[in-house]
């Protein structure tokens, strides 16, 4: 069965943990209807013919995923995007968008006093950072001065569309949710960047599904570390710095900062016309 789901059901439903780093009130600003298929895969819809499912569910199997694609395909919509934990197999047409990994950093496991020879350059580069003036704040208020900085990063990275979508909609997730933080850092009094953390308290999980910044020296690296820092003090074992977007020097930033992946993640898309 399909639900469509109101804003406090949406909240009800991330707080249960599906797929550790998914975002269901995040993503859901992005579609013009979420739902859950039988109170376990979220399922977005926008208003142009396409929805994407999450087979990423509390207790599930590979009928229960199958049942759900089949049930979907039968909507008036073209196309029909999977995500999901293995590749999917079992219905015709199925394509594979692309492969990747979710990255987490277990906090318990990491030095934050950053001694020894292994932490050698992450604390080469916190400490210089620090003698840049470099500092944070935390809050919920977007403000004109984030749309500065997201403008900015907006126009150096060539992004899809969809992550476009999902960036123009930070301010109304703030004003429409009570959970999540902005991570702002400042250099000096200046504000220039800032994360996007949200929480899945069930699962010890602080997730930063966005970073965003002005082209400054370092900020990436500073704040990663006030992630840890942040996650630590508040007792969370994990921090779910998501995928590498098929980037090479993603990956190999958050493997610096001892990322490690936890899960593999397939994106497939289905033609629902020629079903």
């Amino acid at each position: 069965m399909l639900k469509i789901l109101n804003k406090h059901e949406k909240e009800d439903a991330q707080k249960r943990g599906y797929m550790c780093e998914h975002l269901l009130c995040l993503y859901s600003m992005v579609s013009d209807r979420t739902a859950l298929y039988n109170d376990t895969f979220p399922v977005f819809f926008n208003s142009f013919g396409e929805s994407d499912v999450i087979l990423f569910g509390l207790v599930t199997n590979g009928e229960d995923q199958l049942a759900c694609v089949r049930e979907l395909m039968k909507l008036p919509i073209h196309t029909l995007n999977i995500v999901s934990p293995t590749a999917f197999k079992g219905v015709p047409n199925v394509r594979t968008l692309y492969v990747d990994w979710d990255f987490h950093i277990n906090v318990n496991e990491f030095n934050l006093e950053l001694k020894g020879r292994r932490y050698k350059h992450l604390r080469y580069r916190v400490q210089q950072a620090e003698k840049m003036g470099y500092h944070t704040r935390l809050t919920r208020t977007f403000t004109s001065k984030h749309t500065y900085i997201l403008s900015r990063h907006m126009a150096r990275h060539k992004l899809n569309v969809w992550d476009y979508e999902e960036l123009l909609s930070l301010d109304r997730f703030f004003r429409e949710h009570k959970h999540g933080l902005i991570m702002e850092a400042y250099q000096n009094e200046q504000l220039v960047g800032f994360d996007v953390l949200d929480f899945f308290d069930t699962n010890k999980i602080v997730a930063v599904p966005l970073g965003i910044y002005l082209d400054t020296p370092l900020i990436s690296d500073f704040l990663m570390y006030e992630n840890l820092q942040y996650a630590r003090d508040r007792g969370y074992m994990w921090l779910d710095v998501g995928p590498t977007c098929g980037r090479i020097g993603v990956k190999h930033f958050k493997e610096k900062w001892q990322a490690k992946p936890k899960f593999q993640i397939f994106v497939q898309a289905i033609n629902t016309t020629n079903k």
